[in-house]
């Protein structure tokens, strides 16, 4: 899991038939203190993140897989958790 803060989201005039209806968002790594430590990762959200949301995200690409149902969904990155802000 990698602790993320979505950024934004993405759009696509053409893209894989397995992803057709998803959400898809850009997410950056960051740190506890919510600073970036890495490049933004793609991530399908099957969660309804809102943009700034810090979330975890998964790079297990069956899990993504499964959600879409299809086996050659060429997406890994999935939201798998939010995170309350207290």
């Amino acid at each position: 899991m990698i602790l993320t803060r979505v950024d934004g989201h993405v759009t696509s005039s053409h893209g894989d038939p397995s992803l057709k209806g998803q959400k898809i968002v850009l997410c950056t790594p960051i740190d506890d203190g919510g600073g970036a430590t890495g490049s933004p990762i793609a991530a399908l959200d099957p969660l309804g993140a809102g943009r700034h949301s810090r979330v975890y995200i998964t790079t297990d690409g069956d899990c993504s897989r499964r959600t879409t149902n299809c086996e050659d969904s060429p997406i890994r990155n999935q939201v798998i958790g939010l995170i309350d802000q207290a």
